[in-house]
């Protein structure tokens, strides 16, 4: 999609997906910067941004994104507690 043609909600969900993809690559530049591995979280953020994107044309794909969020969410807080 052209970024001039992309709906506001579009706009805020790939800038959104854009750091967090910058912060799933702080520990690969410098790996004892953060204490936690931050690449579930990241995973999750980008995919519901991704959900967000996807919402109007295929719903079906939408909800699985925020399943596949939840879930990695959830490993994230597991990875945390254990």
């Amino acid at each position: 999609m052209n970024w001039n043609n992309m709906p506001l909600s579009h706009k805020i969900a790939t800038i959104i997906a854009g750091l967090a993809v910058a912060v799933w690559m702080i520990p690969h530049v410098k790996p004892d910067l953060l204490p936690i591995d931050p690449t579930y979280p990241a995973i999750a953020v980008f995919t519901v941004c991704e959900a967000v994107v996807c919402w109007k044309e295929k719903r079906t794909w939408a909800y699985l994104l925020i399943a596949g969020a939840v879930i990695c969410t959830a490993c994230f807080l597991l990875e945390l507690t254990l």
